[in-house]
């Protein structure tokens, strides 16, 4: 069972890198057709979020690190992906 889990859970970190490097790159592309620069960081922050959340999943399954340490990565890069897109939305 444990086997399955460790599967769906790669396949759904696959899926959420795929989704959110789709949204990030609409996120970019509406920034060039419109020049505001709160989206470009915007797409940054996504892009932040994305990448950190998958890469801490690698950190997780092929390096060991412990689930508790892994959810603290992945915490700390969604906060730091988020504190992007709210400067370049507010902080212009």
């Amino acid at each position: 069972m444990t086997d399955q889990l460790v599967l769906v859970l790669g396949i759904v970190k696959v899926t959420a890198l795929v989704l959110g490097g789709v949204v990030s790159l609409m996120a970019y592309r509406a920034y060039l057709r419109t020049r505001l620069d709160g989206l470009q960081y915007f797409a940054a922050g996504l892009v932040v979020i994305t990448l950190g959340t998958f890469f801490v999943g690698v950190l997780h399954h092929v390096f060991g690190i412990p689930s508790l340490q892994g959810m603290l990565y992945e915490s700390l890069v969604a906060c730091g992906g988020f504190l992007i897109m709210i400067y370049g939305l507010y902080g212009q």
